[in-house]
């Protein structure tokens, strides 16, 4: 995100792009008969993600939107706002499931905090919104952590990596205490941007 770490506060929010991919990721949803049936919009309160959240809100009619402070990526604590650069001057190259009890900088969680509470989040939503549809704006380390409690995953491999796309669609489905993926990264939507991006 332009270069800094920003999870949080220091999140300066869409680009022009990535406005224009809320936009067509708006436009995709409402083709999607489920929506039809969805009254609920969550979002992280993180800049980035509200925006989204707000381009849906105006397309879609569902509102208002929820802030979910749980919906965010791992809380980085001190590294909020630092360069790249910097973050690996202060406090080195650091692999969050290597070493799991080790905050991700002084006052942020460890990666044993973030998936405990991608864990939580998730019991949650699924108590709170049982057979509702709902829509949730969120961010990669989000959908990245709820697919590894899910699947039960202990860590990354080293062969292989998860990187949803920005308004890329990753769905759920929640029945009888199991939860089946539906669909993972879904960027059909994003096809003209890319042909236009060549």
């Amino acid at each position: 995100m332009r270069g800094i770490i920003a999870g949080g506060s220091s999140c300066p929010g869409l680009t022009d792009e990535g406005f224009k991919q809320a936009r067509l990721l708006a436009k995709r949803l409402n083709t999607l008969p489920e929506i039809a049936n969805c009254h609920t919009l969550l979002s992280s309160p993180v800049l980035r993600a509200y925006q989204t959240a707000e381009v849906l809100e105006n397309r879609l009619g569902i509102n208002p939107i929820i802030t979910d402070g749980d919906l965010t990526e791992i809380h980085t604590g001190a590294a909020e706002g630092l360069t790249s650069e910097v973050y690996r001057s202060q406090y080195g190259e650091f692999d969050l499931p290597a070493d799991p009890s080790r905050p991700f900088a002084p006052g942020g969680e460890n990666w044993l905090q973030f998936i405990g509470r991608i864990q939580t989040t998730l019991n949650r939503l699924a108590d709170t919104y049982n057979g509702q549809t709902v829509l949730a704006v969120t961010h990669a380390g989000f959908i990245v952590a709820s697919m590894m409690v899910l699947f039960d995953m202990a860590q990354m491999g080293k062969r292989a990596w998860l990187n949803p796309r920005n308004t890329s669609l990753t769905q759920w489905q929640y029945a009888a205490g199991v939860w089946t993926l539906e669909t993972y990264n879904d960027t059909a939507h994003l096809e003209s941007v890319d042909k236009d991006s060549k």
